[in-house]
């Protein structure tokens, strides 16, 4: 007998009893159970999503009975006393806002019953998400798994190409959704209970109590189970995985990642995946460990087809066709295929979350295959060990929805034909069918998108900024706060000087200063003086002057917007010869030069490539030289290193030079108009500089003496 993958602290947060455990296959069924079961709440419904819509009609029958989510939940907690709702969700900002429910905090809070309680989660890094779908009832039923309570979710497993209730307030037609959720009781679902209130409380601030069990609940007990779900296990151990990123001085959490290598590494005869995206490198690094194997067991992936929309394709869709290319040409045996299901012609999106390791291992959850479900966003998924015949029952009636076939016709090919790849050859081809998928090269459109690793980084961005850690003790940096605190100083003194200036020397204002900065005046827009100015900075920046001050001198000389427009020219051009510097001296050179542990760096600006360049720049945690010196010294790709140096640096350069410019306007005319400005300006930078320090500082984690 094998040895149990679920290794509580590491593949697993926590191993519990689930007195049944079930599937839920696509949001027709799950809509349903979960009409079914909220009514049935006694004392509290717990919800964590990545989208939420409180217009999503969980039936779809059209007979007047199609209660919406919102108004259904706010009647729960109103009619039942001690009843209460939390949900939590994901806060995208503006990044999804186009596509979301309009006022939804409005509508799900501020206008229901105060025990309906909504929240936006923002409790992560930047670029983050919180991607956890689970619900948990009374502490004694949970579904986990990749749907969310939204729009463009719901279909049937018959993923009808033209299904006129596959529909929205929104969103008056979608194409076919496929999904998968899990659904578990007994102690399995108290975990997920307090995994609910950890992230709630993190979120928030505030604590809930658990959901009273036993014979202290103030209201009946009878088993809490959907009865249009059939119960495939009972009293099994259920893992619980989740990936969540270093954040508020805790540190990183991989079960999700660690998990799946344990599962690729064991897997003897099949690896059956249905997964959003196939972009994660550490897992394809683990898969193609095993197609060069001589006993590399047969590999089913089930995704999406090309992706819609033009981003996806230039940053998800560019990542996977490069990823399946590396993997074919270590794939001698076609032992790896992919496939996307159809519907009369037309895909069907795959958005579930599953794998299925020699039909002893079956693992349902929110975590995709991509490099920010390893280390990024927030993930939950929950793994079973157990009879191999009904999870390969499972994985036939998976197989057998996509191909249009029944789960005993599955069985039967893959019983003759030798394998999961056989029989989906044999039984492909009708109107519900898989088709390989196309992995033709991908578009040249976007494809820095793609480069940049910013859709789609292995761990948060603000890691970089802490890399002070990598920084042998004999010379350590300064701090990264104590150099905000000197720019912030710096920036304040200068605003307080100019505005003090007119009358603490008059006489040196008017006999000395005031020519000069006439003179200064009488440089803006000179084609002589801005190319001066360019060279000048280009020589500063090699002498390594400050970059704020070499900014603020292309300031006051060109005045704000030319005088940021050459700064940028400047900045870029001494950055590209420190970069082209540190390339010829090398790591070893670089490294004596700085004192930093440059493999570290190096790996570091790989993994976020334009995102990481951009960051440096925008706190000062080093000379700008010194990150110039190790983007080369690091062989970061050039168009990287410029194209981060330019979004890093320009809203430096034109804060300072605003700042700059109001300097001068001051000293040049003494009002209270100008004084006012120059104020303003320097305190929304400082209010800026401080706001990002304050998040950086909450991406760091505490050593254990802090701890």
């Amino acid at each position: 007998m094998m040895a149990s993958l679920l290794r509580p602290g590491r593949t697993c947060w926590r191993s519990e009893v689930a007195d049944r455990f079930g599937l839920i296959v696509d949001a027709e069924n799950y809509y349903a159970a979960l009409a079914e079961m909220l009514p049935q709440a006694g004392h509290s419904i717990l919800m964590l999503g990545w989208e939420f819509d409180s217009r999503t009609r969980l039936t779809r029958k059209g007979e007047g009975g199609d209660a919406e989510i919102g108004p259904l939940l706010d009647g729960l907690v109103g009619r039942r006393p001690g009843l209460s709702a939390h949900l939590l969700i994901w806060d995208s900002a503006l990044l999804y806002a186009v596509n979301r429910e309009f006022a939804g905090l409005v509508k799900m809070d501020w206008l229901t019953h105060p025990a309906l309680r909504f929240r936006f989660d923002c409790c992560h890094p930047l670029g983050a998400s919180h991607h956890q779908k689970v619900v948990v009832i009374d502490d004694r039923l949970a579904f986990v798994g990749g749907l969310d309570v939204t729009s463009q979710r719901w279909d049937t497993r018959e993923h009808r190409a033209d299904d006129p209730r596959r529909a929205d307030s929104a969103h008056p037609r979608y194409p076919p959704f496929h999904d998968v959720m899990a659904v578990v009781d007994g102690e399995a679902a108290a975990a997920l209970g307090t995994l609910c209130r950890a992230r709630w409380r993190a979120a928030t601030g505030e604590t809930l109590a658990p959901s009273p069990r036993g014979p202290q609940a103030p209201f009946p007990q009878a088993p809490l189970w959907p009865s249009t779900v059939a119960a495939a296990f009972t009293d099994l151990r259920v893992g619980i995985s989740r990936t969540s990123p270093p954040w508020d001085g805790a540190a990183g959490v991989c079960e999700v990642e660690r998990l799946t290598l344990a599962m690729i590494a064991s897997a003897r005869s099949l690896i059956y995946v249905e997964n959003q995206y196939f972009t994660s490198r550490r897992i394809a690094a683990a898969l193609a460990v095993r197609l060069a194997q001589p006993d590399c067991p047969e590999i089913v992936v089930v995704c999406p087809g090309t992706p819609l929309s033009l981003m996806e394709r230039s940053s998800m869709g560019v990542a996977r066709a490069r990823l399946v290319a590396q993997l074919a040409a270590i794939d001698q045996s076609g032992r790896l295929r992919l496939y996307t299901p159809t519907v009369g012609g037309r895909d069907v999106k795959v958005h579930a979350k599953l794998m299925v390791v020699d039909d002893r291992v079956l693992r349902v959850g929110s975590a995709n295959l991509n490099n920010r479900s390893q280390g990024l966003d927030s993930e939950c998924d929950v793994t079973i060990e157990a009879d191999t015949a009904t999870i390969r029952a499972i994985r036939h009636d998976l197989l057998a929805e996509h191909l249009g076939a029944s789960p005993a016709q599955v069985a039967a090919a893959e019983s003759a034909d030798g394998g999961m790849h056989a029989a989906i050859a044999a039984l492909s081809g009708g109107s519900h069918t898989l088709v390989p998928l196309d992995l033709a090269p991908p578009s040249a459109v976007f494809p820095i998108i793609a480069d940049s690793k910013i859709p789609d980084p292995e761990e948060p961005l603000e890691a970089l900024i802490w890399l002070e850690a990598a920084v042998p003790g004999a010379a350590p940096p300064l701090p990264v706060l104590h150099r905000v605190r000197a720019l912030i100083a710096a920036l304040a003194a200068l605003a307080a000087a100019a505005a003090l200036w007119p009358w603490v020397a008059p006489k040196l204002w008017h006999d000395a200063a005031r020519p000069w900065l006439e003179a200064l005046a009488g440089l803006h827009g000179e084609p002589a003086a801005i190319a001066a100015a360019a060279a000048l900075f280009t020589l500063g920046g090699l002498l390594r002057v400050p970059l704020a001050l070499l900014v603020l001198a292309t300031a006051l000389a060109l005045g704000p917007w030319l005088g940021a427009v050459d700064a940028l020219a400047g900045g870029l051009a001494s950055a590209s010869l420190h970069y082209l510097l540190g390339r010829a001296l090398g790591m070893r050179r670089v490294r004596r030069l700085s004192g930093w542990k440059m493999r570290r760096v190096a790996r570091a600006l790989e993994r976020h490539g334009i995102g990481g360049i951009a960051l440096l720049r925008l706190m000062p945690i080093a000379a700008f030289a010194v990150i110039n010196l190790m983007a080369g010294a690091a062989r970061v790709r050039f168009r990287d290193f410029a194209l981060g140096t330019l979004i890093g640096t320009a809203p430096l350069a034109i804060a300072i030079s605003v700042v700059g410019d109001r300097v001068l306007a001051v000293l040049r005319t003494p009002s209270m108009v100008n004084i006012a400005v120059l104020v303003s300006a320097t305190a929304l930078v400082i209010a800026a500089i401080l706001g990002v320090a304050n998040r950086l500082g909450r991406a760091r984690v505490r050593t254990p003496q802090e701890a």
